[in-house]
């Protein structure tokens, strides 16, 4: 977009262009055609000084029109036309000489910059003088209450025709072009005498002839003569044929290489041999191509370290099958948990140790049986020959939980006790545990233990415990 800012002297309808000091006159501005543009309009109110016409003039004008034409004639279209809905006026401030100064300005929006009126009057001119431009302001009536005329405008035209330019064509090959011809290639023909061309060559053919490949409409080069020389001798098939031995003598023959077989031969044949054999290899020369393998330095002899000659280090093939890791300290082991929860488990008779010993508990008049001491010890000497049974309680052991056992389940102790005199008889009490079971117990033996020895004894029967409903 053309931005084109003048100042004018608009204290008459004709006004003045002059310079930002409204000092001297200049030539009004250029427009090129066919470029939007834009026109800045910056008034003075005089013809000298830098007064700002003032805003207070255009307080009443609702509406503008700017147009643009070479004469003055009604019956004529105009050249040009301001977008006149854009239109606006401000009051700018601008620096110059490091002097501040603030105009009033119009600003006119032109759009339509190439229109056929224009184009018609500029002709094949390259630029042209004497266009006049008219701003004319409207109050609400419709009252033309403001006009400014500012002439010879100069208008420079545009390098227009009819069509694209005809490009001529090169008298050279582009890099490009030369890849391209190159990756396509050449085809021939030959010929016998020169003048009738074929495909393919025979051997009476004597000239050769080119052109680009896949170039139908291609020129043949001139004819080329061949370099004919004598016929040779036709070729023969050969076949070779390698074995592999163990020494110079061609031990141990083979048609597959190994480590073991250090020794190649190979021979030459006419006649292609299906499975060459190792009288084939008769004549040949076996040539050592497989170095012998090194003494070693030191301890570090192939002996030593692989001892069964099977390629493999001795100590790989034990890290191969190890089955424990060396020995390391407590310490040195990671992600090990800090403690050991008991899993259920059960034991044969076999595997028990000692499997007689029985765990005692032992006190004086016991009130309370526990499931993890079979036998119960009554240490308080008994000289009355009766013993008395007084048993409150059942509990997993000592310290531990009450136990109820459900219906129907025996529960059996071993009872000692010290006396002093012969046995005859045992008085149960009220065996009830703190529970809603009844507990009967029951003892076997004969009617009469004697004290063994004749002074003192323990006597021992089970005690046996049945849950029974509770009576009230």
């Amino acid at each position: 977009m053309q931005n084109t800012t003048f100042y004018v002297a608009a204290n008459e309808t004709l006004g003045v262009v002059k310079d930002y000091a409204n000092a001297k006159t200049v030539t009004p501005p250029t427009l090129v055609r066919g470029v939007a543009a834009c026109l800045k309009m910056r008034l003075f109110a005089k013809n000298d000084g830098t007064e700002a016409c003032p805003l207070s003039a255009f307080a009443n004008i609702v509406s503008w029109q700017w147009a643009m034409d070479n004469d003055f004639n009604e019956a004529t279209t105009y050249k040009l036309v301001g977008d006149n809905g854009g239109i606006t006026v401000s009051a700018v401030t601008e620096t110059a000489d490091g002097e501040e100064t603030t105009y009033t300005e119009i600003s006119i929006p032109m759009s339509g910059m190439n229109t056929e009126e224009l184009a018609a009057w500029l002709g094949t001119e390259k630029s042209k003088s004497g266009l006049a431009g008219e701003l004319v302001g409207f109050d609400a009536n419709g009252s033309q209450i403001f006009i400014l005329q500012v002439e010879n405008f100069t208008v420079r035209n545009r390098i227009t025709s009819i069509g694209n330019p005809t490009p001529i064509d090169p008298d050279y090959l582009t890099a490009t072009q030369v890849r391209a011809l190159l990756a396509a290639g050449m085809e021939c023909e030959f010929s016998l005498d020169g003048t009738a061309w074929h495909v393919p060559q025979t051997d009476l053919d004597r000239f050769i002839h080119f052109r680009l490949r896949g170039d139908v409409n291609g020129i043949w080069s001139d004819a080329i003569g061949l370099v004919v020389g004598p016929k040779g001798d036709p070729g023969a098939d050969s076949f070779c044929h390698v074995a592999y031995a163990s020494d110079s003598t061609g031990a141990n023959f083979s048609l597959t290489p190994a480590n073991g077989l250090k020794f190649r031969a190979e021979i030459h044949t006419a006649v292609e041999i299906p499975s060459p054999s190792a009288t084939d290899f008769a004549e040949a020369v076996w040539v050592k191509y497989i170095g012998d393998d090194g003494a070693g330095v030191g301890d570090m002899v192939k002996s030593v370290y692989d001892t069964n000659d099977d390629g493999k280090v001795d100590s790989a093939e034990e890290a191969d099958h190890a089955t424990n890791a060396d020995a390391v300290p407590w310490t040195g082991v990671t992600g090990k948990p800090s403690t050991y929860a008991p899993t259920a488990h059960s034991h044969v008779m076999a595997d028990i140790s000692n499997p007689v010993n029985q765990k005692v508990y032992s006190a004086s008049n016991p009130k309370t049986l526990y499931l993890d001491s079979p036998i119960v010890r009554n240490t308080a000497s008994n000289s009355s020959g009766t013993i008395e049974l007084e048993f409150t309680a059942i509990m997993d052991k000592a310290g531990g939980s009450a136990y109820s056992a459900a219906d129907g389940v025996m529960l059996t102790w071993e009872y000692h006790v010290l006396c002093s005199a012969a046995v005859t008889g045992v008085s149960v009490g009220s065996v009830r545990p703190a529970t809603s079971s009844t507990f009967w117990t029951r003892r076997t033996g004969p009617g009469t233990w004697p004290m063994v020895p004749s002074t003192s004894g323990w006597p021992a029967w089970p005690i046996s415990t049945t849950p029974m409903p509770c009576l009230a």
